[in-house]
């Protein structure tokens, strides 16, 4: 995916009421303020609440439900959606065009603490999405770099995440 299908894209979301973080390679690539690579795809963040927006967004802009990843989901719902059907809180939406977007959902709590709605061997704070970076000049929300780094943790890293957590240890 390119850095102006990524900045539009999110640009498109925000302005659906979809509020995402950036993470993944884009992400790092967000506090690094520059690309370091190409990325097949878009990875994620989104608060349950704002998770049947994102989806409509999505459908809206010629996106299909490609895939659930069927190791990690949980099934949810939210009173905040006007459907009363159970989304999933970890799958791939896919364009015709090729482009793919990786979402992972979380619901965040009156006591500022997080709750990951999938399985994942790390859990995310709400200081680790206090983070903001920039991605083609634009200004995106995005995952700490300490965040990002605890993403990284319970599966085989292929070496661009290798490369991805060299460049995340440089950060100053």
């Amino acid at each position: 995916m390119r850095s102006t299908d990524v900045v539009v894209l999110y640009g498109l979301l925000e302005d659906a009421g979809a509020h995402v973080w950036i993470m993944g390679g884009w992400g790092v690539d967000a506090l690094l303020g520059r690309q370091s690579r190409t990325h097949h795809d878009l990875d994620l963040l989104v608060e349950v609440r704002n998770l049947e927006r994102l989806r409509r967004c999505l459908i809206d802009l010629g996106f299909e439900l490609r895939y659930v990843w069927s190791d990690e989901v949980r099934w949810v719902r939210d009173d905040a959606w006007t459907s009363p059907l159970e989304q999933p809180t970890a799958f791939v939406y896919g364009h015709r065009d090729g482009r793919e977007v990786d979402i992972h959902v979380i619901r965040q709590t009156g006591d500022r603490a997080v709750e990951m709605l999938w399985d994942a061997p790390y859990a995310f704070t709400v200081d680790g999405l206090d983070a903001t970076g920039r991605i083609a000049g634009h200004e995106v929300r995005c995952l700490s770099r300490e965040t990002q780094q605890q993403a990284h943790a319970g599966y085989e890293l292929p070496a661009n995440h290798l490369q991805d957590l060299k460049l995340l240890d440089a950060l100053p």
